[in-house]
Parts: structure tokens; sequence; C-alpha cells
């Protein structure tokens, strides 16, 4: 066994409703995952068949090793207080969190932990697809994309799927519970610049995401949320989220994503 296959990985997932994509991501973890034996789901209070659901995985995961934690709040509260609820309980060495809108090729977290580690970082991420979803092309092109771009980084910090070192948090603390559902991501990131810790998209690894699968959903992701956590954001830290991306609305890094855009369709970094 290698130093990275000896790694212990905990996965927590915020879920409210959309029981369709939780069952999506829930069957990619269950047959891609080579490492990561514990799994904590925070169910905000959904609605919908997302009880049953999880009911029904259970079973299998555990069948697999799988130690399958499910906590069910009685409202829902919201995104950064779900995920402190689920870090608090993890074992693992690394912790990730996800968004359950998402899809992960075979071998991703001993491919995020080999990547975490190789870059001595505090945080990496996936490339990401939000195209159509096919599951049998996909498996081709996240296999064909993690050959091609094995090794290949770019700081970027990918919020639908972060991969941490557990010390990070006990260096820079948790997400930030005032934030309800918007920028309590973006705030953790700040907090990884000022304590001087690394985090990279990486090539080694491919997942797919719904476009908007959370936030094109105004009844789940009020408008209200994302003004009232920008507000939050600026009285802290003094600046507006929109200067971490200097330039973004020029047309020199208007080309150069378009650019980007064109390497990613043909499956380069």
């Amino acid at each position: 066994m290698t130093e990275t296959q000896a790694r212990t990985v905990s996965v927590v997932i915020p879920v409210f409703n959309q029981v369709h994509w939780t069952e999506r991501c829930l069957n990619s973890l269950l047959n891609h995952s080579e490492i990561a034996r514990d799994l904590i789901i925070i169910d905000n209070y959904s609605t919908d068949s997302t009880p049953e659901v999880l009911n029904r995985f259970a079973p299998e995961f555990e069948k697999r090793g799988w130690k399958f934690t499910v906590i069910r709040n009685e409202e829902n509260r919201g995104f950064g207080r779900a995920c402190n609820q689920g870090i608090q309980i993890a074992t693992g060495e690394y912790i990730t969190i996800l968004n359950n809108d998402t899809w992960h090729m075979p071998g991703w977290d001993t491919a995020l932990a080999g990547a975490i580690e190789k870059l001595d970082a505090g945080m990496v991420g996936p490339h990401y697809y939000e195209k159509e979803f096919d599951e049998e092309k996909l498996l081709k092109r996240s296999l064909r994309f993690a050959r091609w771009n094995r090794g290949k980084h770019r700081r970027f910090w990918v919020p639908m799927m972060m991969f941490f070192r557990r010390s990070a948090f006990e260096k820079v603390g948790v997400f930030d519970e005032r934030y309800f559902v918007s920028f309590e991501e973006i705030d953790l990131r700040v907090r990884f610049d000022r304590a001087g810790l690394k985090f990279y998209m990486v090539g080694d690894c491919f997942i797919w995401h719904a476009v908007k699968g959370t936030r094109g959903h105004s009844h789940l992701i009020p408008s209200s949320h994302e003004l009232e956590g920008r507000k939050l954001f600026m009285e802290k830290w003094g600046f507006d989220p929109d200067d971490l991306r200097p330039g973004y609305f020029t047309w020199p890094e208007r080309i150069k994503r378009r650019l980007q855009r064109i390497r990613n369709g043909i499956d380069l970094f």
C-alpha cells in the first residue's frame, strides 16, 4: 500500500431537496471512490423524498465499508453551518466539501489526495465540466482528461468540490456561519490567502457539475441571500468580492477565458 492509499478521506455533502441530483452524486461516489470511506450528509430539512433515498443508500455504502452518517436538521441552517456540522465529526485526514449536483470520475479521491500532497497545498479542486450529462461518455472523457493533464495545476478556488487538509481548518477556522448560502466559500478563500495557504485547480481529477443546479432555482437561493452575503463580506473585509478577480471584465481577460474554454473543449487543461 502506498502512502497516498493509506490516507483517509471524509466526504461532507449538505443537501436540500433536489433528490435527483443527490442520487446521481451518491451513485458516482459509491462506484468511483477508492480511499474515501467516511460519508456525512447534512439534510437541511428536505421536503421531497431525500430522507427515503438516503435510507436506501445507507446499506449499500455500509456493505462496501463506508461509515454512512446522516444529520437531519429541523430547519434549513444554510450551507456553511451544514458544512461545519459535517467537519466537526469527520474522521479523515482530508475533508471534501461536495455539492450534491456533481458526478465524479473513477479514482477522484486518490487523484486529489496525490495532488494536494505533491503541491503541498491546503486545498485543491478538480477540473469541472458543465455540459450535457451522458455517463458513458463522461467516464471515457474524464479518464482521458486526467491522463492528458496529470500534474498540471493553476491557482483557482473550486467551490463545487473543495478537497482540504484537515490541518487547514485548524489553521484558519471553518466556514463563517453568518453567511446563509452565498460568499461563505469566498470568505474562506480570503482567510487561506492571508494565512499563506495554497490552493489550486488540478488536471488530475475531472468532475461533472450541473450548470446552476442549485443557484438556478430562486426558491432554493433567494436573491436576498446573495445581497446579504455580499454586504456581510464587504463589511467584514473592506472590499468587494469581485476585486478578487482583477480585470475580469476586460477584453484581454475575456479572450483568455474564451481560449481556455476552447482548450477545455478538446480536453486540455
